[in-house]
């Protein structure tokens, strides 16, 4: 994303909030991007 920031895919489908399991993972993949520091917690 040149100097905008970077794109994270989690799924190979379309990612949509009403998938429990998208919910999840993108929970978990938030919680070790604030535990590495890379992003501040939410």
């Amino acid at each position: 994303m040149e100097d905008k920031g970077t794109l994270i895919v989690l799924t190979p489908e379309r990612f949509t909030a009403r998938n429990p399991d998208h919910l999840a993972l993108a929970a978990r993949v938030t919680e070790l991007l604030a535990r590495a520091g890379v992003v501040p917690p939410v």
